[in-house]
Parts: structure tokens; C-alpha cells; sequence
């Protein structure tokens, strides 16, 4: 992809990363000056609707995100059919260079890097926004020790889907949750998952799981537990320990329920430790006759930066070495301790330059001054608007001299907003209908594959449980679970030395003949009910849960299931075979011939090849019956 000079109000620069979803510019804005970083969308993704679809949609959750351990969307266009977004350029270290260069860092600085994660994580995910792709690349380090998360949903936006899950998880399988390598639904604590793996890296030097192919990592991830963490470092707290494991377990009910509780436990255990700490070293001067009276003050860009003490002073590698200074209670960015009530505060460090900058380029409002007035919808761009009734109810100063009617007036507002916001809820829970849901998840599964309506299978199952449509929504919901399944088992029985258990080797060869003869397949699947399922069985046996699955797909081809009456394929085939009987005898059993040669190999076709092959089998019958002359 040839990188074009100018992209809406940006002027293109170096080239910061490229990879297969597009490429990442240096982008300098024609009239401001201001420097960003530009992604543009590869061609090939850019041309399919449906991406552009998911563009549009994502983009407007990303603008909502206003944090600053967040890298912001700043704005978005199109230029010649070739999408793009700009979003604040960060100076800093990927945290994936520093694990690589330090490979086990300090605990202390795993801490605070993990505290700052978990407040940018919360703000996400209070908006409903998932990261999806969290991982050491996307974490950048700033010069003044903060953390900054990238690429926020982009995993989402560029689909996980089947069509691109082999380019999505090659970057990602080492530090993906179990339910990402296994289909079946992500949450929030997904991104808890990751951010666990991400701390195991830090400690470790290593992500929880490696292996020389993907689907190496990917069979761990849902078998094996990681090593201990106390392999690598018997320093590592055991609070510390214990919490990363925690976030590691496979069952997402395992794991602390948010980031809000994460950060908590990590504030506390900092707070302690610490404290500790503050406590070991006071007793060593008591030994040594030094009396120390002044309380301590620590600074977390020295935890941050701990293990640079033990590297030479000429290695740098893109961080600026800490020297010793006398710390101000009073300045930004330090944490104090008080060793008698064993309490910390923090104080936030000031802004840099950078981020001025970046805040300044955000308060503008609009669209850029550079947009063309042409009114090609190829070309177009779209600055992401400020907040002018946040800065103008909720960033007011408290002083003295502050109107008592300004405040009267000012909450008066607030509560107003408020009981408007509650209406428009209210207004839009009410305006989504079970027709409306179910009519958007056929033309979905209609137009591409059934995954896609997976959002919309779940919200109307949590919506509308009491609709006459539940069942077969329900029905939709097991068929993907159970596809899940079997091609999850397909691809590790084709890993070397990786042999599957007796009840799971059954279970695909079930599926397999079901495709070929239902009759034969509904009988097999039974027979695998039999033989590995009975009263003993615990629910949190995994065949337990497998046992469900199969007893709908046992009920499906019973049935013929909805799945199949509501093709629009199968239906075609079925008018085709009713007609064939206004016409001749060798016409119609040419016909039918047809049917039956074209779509024997087809599912989705069984209940019409086998009308077809009755139908014959009438014409047959008649004609050997008819007497000769």
C-alpha cells in the first residue's frame, strides 16, 4: 500500500509501524502543527462494507473514551476511498522492549504499571468497552513513568471473527483469555485475563504459556496451568502471586469480578509492602546508631524504573536514568508515606508539553478547516468534538466567591441532565422490539456467517427469554456453541503428539455422519449419550456440558430443525420439487435426479434430497407396474 502525502488535514510523515490491518504515520496537521499518529486502513479492509460498517460503529463507541492512560481518538475520515483515524501521538516505550530488554522486572514497578492499566481499564469498561487485545506492544511507557493503552477495541473492529482469526490471534494467542481461543463470548474480565498474562510477563520474563506454533499456546491455554510464578522469583509477594493466578484461572468466574477490584488489592498490597519496606529500613538504621526522622516520600517512577540501578549508566535504550533528589512533599507525581498509619498518597504527576498539546488539539470543535466542501462521500474527515457541557457543569473552582445562585443553578442543571439521561434510557430499552432484534439477526445470518449476529443472539436471549421467538433464537445459540466445539477439536487433533479423548474423537465422527445422514448421525450422537453420560456424571465434568450440546443436536435432526426450514436455499429446493409435478414424467424425474445428484452432499439440503428421492421412487414404482403392450 503506497502511503499517500496528505491524509484530510495531515500531512504524512515516518512511518511508525506497519502490519496487516494498515500502516501507522507520523501525521502533521497542515494548519495547527500539531503532531499525531495516523493509521490508515489497509485496501483491502477499507473496500468490504461490512468492515466499513464496523468502522463507523467502533469508531463512535472509541470517541467516548476520555482518559489519560488511554491513547485518544482524535479524528477520522476517509481520503480517496481509504479510510484513516488519527489518535494523540505518544513518546514513549512499548512495555513489550523494557520485558525484553530487563526480562524480570522488579515487583514494585510490576505494581505500579498494573495499578495505572487497571484505572484506564475501569474507565473502558464503566463505558461498556472492551479491550479485547491487551498486551505488552499495545502498553506504551512515557517518559514520565505513566502507562498509555493502545489500539482500544481494535481487535473488535478488525473482527475476531472466523474470517480473521488466524491473522488475529498470531499476534495475540500468547496473552488472549481461554474464551477468545474458544469462541464463547468475551467480557470484561477478559481483559482481566490479559492483564494478568501481562503482569506474569513483567515477573517472569515470559508470557504464561509459549509454544513454537500458535496452536501450540492454544491447547495450553485451555489444558495446562502456567508455572508458578515463584519458579522465577522467590521475592515475588505472595499477595502478588496469588492475585496473578487468580486472573489467570480459565473459568471467568474464577477471576476478580472487575478492574476496580484489581486495582484495589494492588493499591493495598503497594500500600503494605511499602510500608514494610519503610519500616526493614528504619530498624537498619537503628542498628547502625543513624536515627531517621523525617517521614520517607517514594516516587513511583523510581519503582518504575528499580531495576535500572543495576545496568550500566551508559545503557539508556530509550529511558532517562533517575538520578537521586530531594523529594518535596508538596510535588506532583510522588507517593508519601506515612510509616506510623501505614497510609499512601498519591499526587498526580503534571502534565508534559505533549499531552498540553494534545488536550489543546482536542478542545477544538468540528469539522477540520482543511475539510473539502466537496460532497464526494470518499473523501471527508471528522475531528471527535468536545464535551462543552462537561467543562461547563462539572470543571468549576470551589472558591469563596462563587455565587450561591451559580451553584444552586449549576446542580439544578446536573439533576436535569440526569433525570434526561434516565428518559433517553428508558426511551431507547423501550424502542428496541423482539421483531426488530430478531429481523436484524436473520438478515445477518442470511447475508454472512451466523457468528456475526452473536451480539445480537445474546441481547435478545437476555432481553426477551418469554418471546415465542426464544426457542429458535435459543437454537441459533447452540448451534454456534456446539460448531465452536467441534472445530476447536478438529484443529487439536491435528497438533503433533496431541491425542483426543475417547468421548471427543465419538463426538466428531458423530457430527461428521450427521452431515452425510441425519437418521444415522441422530443415532450415533445417541449412542455417545449412552455410553458417556449417566447420573454419575458431574456438572462440572466437561462432558457434562458437552451432553447439552449433543441433546440439541440429537433434538435438531429429529426435527430438521428451524435452522434448516429458515434457508433460503432449502426453500427454493423444496418449491422447485412441489412444481415438478405440473410437468411431464421425464421432465419431473429429471428434475429430481437433479436435486438428488447436485445437493446428496449438502445438510442443509437432506429433508429436500430425501423428498426428491420418495418422489422418484413413486415414478419408478409407477412406471414397472405399468404393463407392457
Amino acid at each position: 500500500m503506497n502511503a499517500p502525502e496528505h491524509l484530510g488535514p495531515y500531512r504524512l510523515g515516518e512511518s511508525l509501524g506497519r502490519g496487516g490491518m494498515g500502516s501507522v504515520f507520523v501525521g502533521v496537521h497542515e494548519k495547527s502543527g500539531e503532531r499525531v499518529a495516523v493509521k490508515l486502513i489497509a485496501e483491502q479492509l477499507s473496500d468490504e462494507k461490512r468492515f466499513r460498517r464496523r468502522f463507523d460503529a467502533e469508531v463512535e463507541t472509541l470517541k467516548r473514551l476520555r482518559h489519560e492512560g488511554i491513547v485518544r481518538l482524535i479524528g477520522y475520515g476517509e481520503e480517496n476511498g481509504q479510510l484513516f483515524y488519527s489518535m494523540e501521538l505518544v513518546e514513549g516505550e512499548p512495555l513489550q522492549k523494557r520485558i525484553r530488554r530487563e526480562k524480570r522486572m522488579d515487583w514494585m514497578a510490576v505494581i505500579e504499571i498494573a495499578i495505572q492499566i487497571c484505572a484506564a481499564l475501569k474507565h473502558a469498561h464503566d463505558l461498556g468497552v472492551i479491550h479485547r487485545d491487551l498486551k505488552p506492544a499495545n502498553l506504551l511507557l512515557t517518559a514520565n513513568d505513566g502507562v498509555k493503552l493502545v489500539d482500544f477495541g481494535i481487535a473488535k473492529l478488525f473482527g475476531y471473527g472466523e474470517q480473521t482469526a488466524a491473522g488475529s490471534i498470531l499476534g495475540t494467542a500468547d496473552y488472549m483469555a481461554p474464551e477468545q481461543a474458544s469462541n464463547s463470548g468475551i467480557t470484561s474480565r477478559t481483559d482481566l485475563y490479559a492483564l494478568g498474562s501481562v503482569m506474569y510477563a513483567m515477573l517472569a520474563g515470559r508470557p504464561p504459556f509459549k509454544g513454537k506454533r500458535i496452536t501450540d499456546v492454544i491447547v495450553a491455554l485451555e489444558r495446562d496451568k502456567p508455572a508458578p510464578l515463584e519458579m522465577f522469583n522467590l521475592e515475588i509477594p505472595e499477595a502478588l502471586v496469588e492475585l496473578v493466578h487468580e486472573m489467570l484461572e480459565k473459568d471467568p468466574k474464577d477471576r476478580p469480578p472487575t478492574a476496580l477490584a484489581v486495582m484495589n488489592r494492588l493499591k493495598a498490597m503497594q500500600a503494605g509492602l511499602m510500608r514494610e519496606q519503610t519500616l526493614n529500613a528504619q530498624r537498619g538504621d537503628t542498628m547502625q546508631g543513624i536515627s531517621s526522622e523525617s517521614a520517607m516520600a517514594i516516587d513511583p517512577s523510581s519503582m518504575a524504573g528499580s531495576n535500572t540501578s543495576s545496568r550500566k549508566d551508559g545503557d539508556t535504550a530509550g529511558n532517562v536514568t533517575k538520578q537521586p533528589q530531594a523529594i518535596n512533599p508538596g510535588d506532583p507525581g510522588t507517593v508519601q508515606v506515612n510509616p506510623s498509619a501505614g497510609t499512601v498518597q498519591q499526587r498526580q504527576s503534571a502534565p508534559t508539553d505533549a499531552t498540553l498539546a494534545a488536550n489543546d488539539f482536542d478542545t477544538r470543535q468540528g469539522v477540520s478547516d482543511d475539510e473539502s466542501d466537496d460532497t464526494n462521500r470518499s473523501t471527508h474527515f471528522q475531528t471527535v468534538e468536545s464535551e462543552p457541557s462537561r467543562s461547563a457543569i462539572f470543571r468549576y473552582e470551589d472558591t469563596a466567591s462563587q455565587s450561591k445562585l451559580i451553584r444552586g443553578l449549576s446542580i439544578s442543571v446536573l439533576v436535569g441532565l440526569l433525570l434526561l439521561g434516565v428518559v433517553v434510557m428508558s426511551y431507547a430499552f423501550k424502542k428496541t422490539s423482539p421483531e426488530s432484534l430478531y429481523n436484524e439477526i436473520v438478515e445477518i445470518n442470511s447475508t454472512g456467517s451466523m457468528a456475526d449476529a452473536r451480539p445480537q443472539i445474546d441481547r435478545f436471549m437476555k432481553l426477551f427469554p418469554d418471546h415465542e421467538r426464544y426457542d429458535e433464537v435459543k437454537a441459533m445459540d447452540m448451534s454456534l456453541q456446539l460448531s465452536g466445539v467441534i472445530r476447536r477439536l478438529q484443529l487439536q487433533s491435528k497438533l503433533p503428539g496431541r491425542t483426543l479423548d475417547a468421548h471427543e474423537e465419538a463426538l466428531i465422527d458423530a457430527m461428521e455422519l450427521g452431515k452425510r445422514d441425519s437418521d444415522a448421525g441422530r443415532e450415533k450422537l445417541q449412542q455417545w449419550m449412552n455410553v458417556f453420560v449417566d447420573a454419575t456424571t458431574r456438572a462440572d465434568d466437561p462432558r457434562s456440558k458437552l451432553a447439552e450440546l449433543v441433546q440439541f443436536e440429537i433434538d435438531r435432526l429429529l426435527q430438521q430443525g428451524p435452522l434448516i426450514q429458515n434457508d433460503s436455499r432449502h426453500n427454493e429446493l423444496m418449491a422447485r420439487i412441489d412444481a415438478a409435478e405440473t410437468l411431464g414424467t421425464a421432465e419431473q424425474r429429471a428434475l429430481l435426479v437433479g436435486v438428488i445428484e447436485l445437493y446428496a452432499d449438502e445438510p442443509w439440503a437432506e429433508s429436500a434430497v430425501k423428498k426428491a428421492r420418495q418422489k422418484l421412487s413413486q415414478i419408478d414404482a409407477g412406471r414397472d407396474s405399468t404393463p407392457n403392450p
